[in-house]
């Protein structure tokens, strides 16, 4: 009889001890530890937003969190302990390995009747960057190069802020990445800048914190596949 409840007793153990586990594997701190933090470029949020849906959808049950600002906001956040699991900053940073190259351009309305960088020196309200931003600084030297002589209406603080104005139609034009065109291709051009290497922006990919999922996705964002997806998007792959 003693051994029959020994037995009885140690499968209502195991039968606990499943209850237990199927109890946290649908709790909410379960749920957070099978998610990945990822900070980056404002300027990546159409293409990794696209990124991140593909690979939730190929690993059911986990998510990936992003967080898209201007790279330095997300370096100072990083640096005051935010949780990031990969950082993909536009703008070099210790311990980053090149990742993409972007390149600014002058983006215009389909319409426009701006057809070259020079026309900038006229009656034209045009935007930018801020200088201490990747694509600011970009912008800087690039318009440098061209010898523009005015001067933008503002200076925004993120590439996305730059698009925003552009796209609303409150300015006539503006100095946004290429990769910002090809997703608005149905309502804006660019125009190219003749000294390609000052309007270069390259990218700086880094895992911050070690555990399965965060390297899984970092792998992911290295494969192939996803570095055509970023190709097709404008964006130069190293």
């Amino acid at each position: 009889m003693s051994l029959r409840i020994a037995l009885y007793t140690r499968e209502m153990k195991k039968i606990s001890l499943m209850a237990v586990i199927t109890l946290m594997i649908s709790s909410p701190s379960a749920i957070a530890a099978n998610s990945i933090n990822v900070f980056a470029a404002s300027s990546l949020t159409d293409s990794y937003t696209q990124i991140g849906k593909q690979f939730e959808n190929a690993h059911k049950g986990i998510k990936v969190n992003f967080s898209f600002q201007a790279s330095s906001t997300l370096a100072k956040q990083i640096k005051e302990g935010a949780p990031a699991d990969i950082f993909v900053s536009a703008e070099k940073f210790a311990g980053g390995s090149d990742y993409l190259i972007n390149r600014v351009v002058l983006g215009t309305p389909l319409n426009s009747p701006i057809t070259k960088i020079s026309d900038l020196n006229g009656k034209v309200i045009w935007i930018q960057c801020a200088h201490e931003v990747p694509c600011g600084a970009a912008a800087d030297a690039a318009l440098k190069s061209e010898k523009v002589l005015t001067k933008p209406v503002s200076y925004e603080p993120k590439a996305s802020s730059v698009l925003a104005k552009l796209l609303a139609g409150e300015v006539d034009a503006a100095v946004i990445y290429r990769t910002d065109v090809v997703a608005n291709s149905k309502k804006i051009r660019a125009i190219e800048f003749s000294d390609q290497e000052s309007a270069k922006t390259t990218y700086q990919i880094a895992q911050l914190r070690k555990n399965r999922w965060a390297s899984t996705f970092m792998n992911y964002l290295n494969s192939k596949a996803v570095l055509k997806i970023l190709a097709q998007k404008g964006f130069e792959v190293k």
